[in-house]
């Protein structure tokens, strides 16, 4: 050993492997989920399936990765990482997907937040061609502990018409008949941003406010990613998802823009909050409450 270092081994964080594109913006992608990690005292690994050619204003073109390519990124790090929780996001192509389905095959021990990244929020660009998104319905969809639509894409997956919250329920029951184990339906471009949760057993609707900003690009890809770290961080579905809820919620109202279009969420929200005034100090909060911010893990 190299005179000078130390033989002492920190405990590593909570691990999560992210699979899904690049945004160059990264205010979405696998910029965004690695953000959501670290501010959960996680540590992200990633494995790209594209890079596609946008900013704030909109997606422009998507340049997927060889399958080729992303085998070996997920050979490498499975070789070398246990990852405590998988997220998935953009996978651009059937190809990929499947080369993902391959994978997800070897780590079915692993809690698996699939998030079906279909088409960006400002439409246009398609971000999965039409054979991966009948790839993710039939196959990949089984193999997630927890799948994360928004309205648009529990439609298209589910074949059905969502108009409201009993809409959103029944999508999320024809997801799970269709092979998913769980499902959470996100409903933030509603009147009021209702999401609904169906672990295969019982229906949950979680209320939300809905804050007045168009910097959310990104917010899709922040939730799953903040459901993963929560799941490899040891807590079960329905805590994990409830804790998500809360801290996008807060890093959409701390958002801010960048550009010309839609801005980002604030990530580190908690990190950029005013220190407490000179002489007080703040007092750890080690509770967990749906209802409340959760303390930083």
């Amino acid at each position: 050993m190299e005179k000078g270092l130390s033989n002492h081994s920190h405990p590593a964080p909570p691990i999560v492997l992210v699979i899904a594109g690049f945004d160059p913006s990264c205010g979405a992608g696998i910029a965004a989920d690695l953000k959501t990690i670290a501010a959960h005292n996680g540590y992200g690994i990633a494995a790209v399936t594209a890079v596609t050619v946008q900013s704030t204003q909109g997606v422009l073109s998507v340049h997927a990765v060889p399958p080729a390519t992303l085998r070996a990124q997920l050979d490498a790090l499975a070789d070398d990482v246990k990852p405590g929780a998988i997220k998935i996001g953009m996978l651009a192509n059937r190809a990929n997907a499947a080369i993902v389905a391959e994978f997800l095959e070897r780590m079915k021990r692993t809690p698996i937040v699939l998030d079906p990244v279909i088409k960006p929020s400002s439409g246009g660009v398609e971000l999965l061609d039409s054979a991966g998104v009948k790839f993710l319905g039939e196959d990949l969809l089984k193999l997630a502990t927890v799948v994360t639509p928004n309205i648009a894409e529990a439609a298209l997956l589910s074949g059905m018409e969502i108009k409201d919250v009993p809409g959103m329920e029944a999508a999320a029951r024809k997801l799970v008949e269709r092979g998913a184990r769980a499902v959470v339906i996100k409903g933030g471009h509603m009147e009021k941003p209702i999401d609904v949760l169906f672990d295969g057993t019982e229906i949950l609707t979680l209320g939300g406010d809905q804050v007045k900003t168009q910097n959310t690009h990104g917010s899709g890809c922040t939730f799953a990613s903040a459901i993963a770290i929560q799941l490899a961080s040891g807590r079960p579905l329905r805590e994990s998802v409830l804790l998500a809820k809360t801290y996008v919620q807060m890093a959409i109202e701390h958002g801010f823009a960048i550009g010309k279009g839609a801005g980002p969420l604030d990530h580190f929200y908690r990190v950029h909050q005013e220190p407490p005034a000179r002489g007080v100090h703040e007092v750890p909060q080690h509770g967990m409450h749906s209802a409340a911010e959760p303390a930083a893990d």
